[in-house]
């Protein structure tokens, strides 16, 4: 049955796949072909099948146009033209997607390269194996990362929120509650 999925994409025309193209597919993309009870056995298992010819059958696409080889939905996705041809998304022969909207795009490997093609990359951070280390206590790291960051709900911080907040330090009272403050300066926390 793959073989008959071969032989309308790419075979020879002879009067079967003729006759498929013009009556069955009416023009349209045989990925694209939804398969409906108004089909036979055959076609409809043939329609079935092609998930997993997809898989096996390389494309050659040439400059031909782009929903030869990827559905409606990735084109849409994409923000191009349904009529767009191939040379639209190549440049200097790699791909040139507009914006990769549509899963369909991203091929996923592991739940690692989901992770990785969704992810913006960042340069590693000097200060991650003080906080993420192997015996750490998750809670604590997260604690330490937002210290690190400067995004612990310090007085200061909250104050941005509720002006009516007093900003002085819980623990000496003489000064505001700020991070510099808190780890540096307060003479209750640096008797501790």
């Amino acid at each position: 049955m793959i073989r008959h999925i071969w032989i309308l994409v790419y075979g020879t025309s002879n009067l079967w796949t003729s006759w498929i193209k013009a009556y069955l597919l009416k023009g349209t993309n045989l990925w694209e072909v939804k398969a409906s009870h108004i089909y036979s056995w055959n076609m409809r298992k043939l329609l079935l099948l092609r998930p997993f010819a997809h898989l096996l059958i390389q494309h050659i696409i040439g400059n031909g146009p782009i929903r030869s080889k990827w559905s409606s939905r990735v084109i849409y996705d994409s923000g191009l033209s349904i009529n767009a041809k191939v040379n639209a998304i190549v440049l200097d022969d790699n791909w040139r997607w507009p914006a990769i909207m549509s899963i369909d795009l991203v091929e996923i490997r592991s739940p690692a390269s989901a992770m990785e093609s969704l992810r913006t990359p960042h340069p590693l951070v000097s200060c991650y194996k003080i906080v993420w280390f192997q015996q750490n206590i998750p809670r604590m790291g997260f604690i330490l990362w937002l210290a690190i960051k400067g995004r612990l709900s310090t007085l200061d911080r909250v104050q941005r929120y509720d002006p009516q907040v007093v900003t002085t330090c819980v623990l000496c009272n003489s000064q505001a509650e700020t991070h510099a403050h808190l780890f540096f300066e307060c003479f209750y926390s640096k008797a501790i």
